[in-house]
């Protein structure tokens, strides 16, 4: 286990300040997917700017072990998806992607995240989730209104007992966006160029 998910301990939700194109926050994230054994893990990933393939190959890299359910909710302009990029039975995990054409609607968004948390509900296996990227996010949001978005869904995987993690680039975006958003989490795990930097609640 590294030293991010080590310095972790039931914190629900965390803040990911890091560049997004650097090895080390790849590999930090699948860390923080799988502090559960993967086979006993539902993996939820939101992303706006990675495709699925490009997610699926860091998990394989870095985290070998298949889980047990995993769902991708691709937001925006699609890139290529698992279904259409592997042969049928190549696919190294039987993932489930669905697409929302508009980065703006934090409504359809939040609807269809509880949607995939309640298919999940009691079904004995420990739910991660990765929200990738916040800067994106805010490419088509206010600060004002992701607040709001966030509060509501940080509340709402607390409730459901969900680990989450959200990327944020902080060199994208002014020191008051950075600071007001990290009041709604739990966590927050910064990369400062050699080493993760854990700060807790």
């Amino acid at each position: 286990m590294s030293r991010v998910s080590a310095a972790l301990d039931d914190e629900a939700s965390i803040l990911v300040l890091a560049p997004s194109m650097r090895s080390e926050t790849d590999e930090a994230c699948i860390d923080m997917l799988t502090k559960t054994p993967p086979e006993q893990e539902d993996v939820l990933w939101v992303t706006f700017t990675r495709s699925p393939d490009a997610c699926l190959q860091d998990w394989l890299a870095h985290a070998g072990g298949r889980p047990a359910n995993l769902r991708f909710l691709s937001v925006g302009e699609t890139v290529r998806s698992v279904a259409t990029s592997a042969p049928m039975g190549e696919t190294p995990t039987d993932a489930v992607i669905d697409t929302l054409s508009n980065p703006g609607d934090l409504t359809g968004l939040g609807i269809k995240i509880s949607e995939v948390l309640q298919q999940w509900h009691g079904d004995g296996n420990k739910t991660v989730a990765c929200f990738h990227s916040l800067t994106a996010l805010l490419q088509y949001s206010d600060v004002q209104t992701v607040y709001k978005f966030l509060h509501v869904l940080t509340g709402r995987f607390t409730t459901a007992d969900v680990t989450a993690h959200f990327h944020l680039d902080p060199d994208a975006h002014d020191t008051q966006t950075v600071n007001t958003l990290k009041t709604l989490f739990d966590a927050v795990v910064e990369f400062d160029g050699n080493e993760w930097n854990v700060r807790t609640r």
